[in-house]
């Protein structure tokens, strides 16, 4: 691996790991590798580079910092930067740059999955996630930054939520709960990693617990985005509540018994309030006067709150 983006900007050749030295010979390098064996118009650079108000020798700085990059890669084998009528084309190795080094991987990896070899899948997952080194474009300071990095770890959570569905099926349940956690927490809005959560939780035999979770979830993404929760968390959610508790000769937890006894004095009282609201309607009801009043639920009346959600 001779480029790295996927944490601080380094590229590795004949003089050891360096970085281009200023502002905008990084900017404009990381963008060139992001279009690695592309044409990258000039006036996609001015836009992505400099910004929306770029000065008006942007032109002669854009070929001064091509300059640059020219005796800067002079000494990394494999990678040329070409000039071209419309713009600039960086040719390498796609290898060679992490960015397109991971994205192969994780394509094996789901490739191996289509196999039906999830170990090696697996594995071919953890590989791509160790060429993550820190904060993708770490040191780089540039208008197109933010998208860039928005996408390369949407792609790095998408390749961990793959990664720890597989190490599910292992049955890794309880090993995963500190991490998955932690991942809820910093990803609150990211339905698959409460769904794992959900099924780690109830694969450790924590079932109130992943009860909790789901409902967390839920509220969250009620009030955030106004959605419900979609259909993988909610079939989590239904594997949950239809599961038998008792499980490879296990008691029930105390907390799953003080759950169910809780549904069960709730719905009890359910029934009483719609007694006491039916005995009045019809004892006013003899007076022709009187019209009768009906007692409704806003939920339908439905006993169970989880029903009822």
């Amino acid at each position: 691996m001779k480029i790295h983006l996927l944490g601080p900007l380094t590229v590795h050749g004949e003089a050891g790991t360096r970085r281009p030295d200023g502002k905008r010979a990084r900017s404009l390098l990381a963008l060139l590798l992001l279009h690695a064996n592309a044409l990258v118009p000039v006036n996609q650079i001015v836009d992505e580079v400099w910004g929306m108000d770029p000065p008006r020798t942007v032109r002669t700085q854009v070929h001064g910092q091509v300059s640059l990059l020219r005796r800067f890669l002079r000494g990394v084998p494999g990678v040329e930067l070409h000039t071209l009528a419309t713009g600039y084309l960086l040719r390498a190795d796609v290898a060679d740059i992490d960015v397109t080094e991971f994205r192969h991987r994780a394509q094996r990896g789901r490739a191996l999955v289509a196999l039906g070899r999830p170990q090696a899948a697996a594995e071919a997952f953890r590989e791509a996630l160790r060429l993550h080194a820190g904060p993708p474009l770490g040191d780089v300071d540039a208008p197109f930054v933010p998208a860039a990095v928005a996408r390369l770890e949407e792609e790095r959570l998408t390749v961990l939520t793959e990664l720890i569905g597989l190490e599910l099926h292992e049955g890794r349940h309880q090993e995963l709960i500190p991490k998955l956690t932690a991942l809820v927490e910093e990803h609150p809005l990211r339905e698959s990693m409460w769904r794992h959560l959900v099924v780690a939780l109830h694969g450790a035999g924590r079932r109130s617990e992943a009860m909790a979770a789901f409902h967390r979830a839920r509220l969250l993404l009620r009030e955030e985005l106004g959605l419900d929760p979609g259909a993988e968390l909610t079939s989590a959610y239904r594997n949950l509540l239809h599961a038998d508790p008792v499980t490879d000769g296990q008691d029930v937890d105390l907390s799953d018994a003080l759950v169910r006894l809780n549904e069960v004095e709730q719905a009890l009282g359910d029934i009483r309030r719609l007694l006491l609201g039916w005995a009045p309607s019809a004892a006013r009801s003899k007076d022709p006067t009187t019209p009768p009043i009906t007692h409704l639920r806003s939920d339908g009346g439905a006993p169970n709150p989880e029903i009822a959600a």
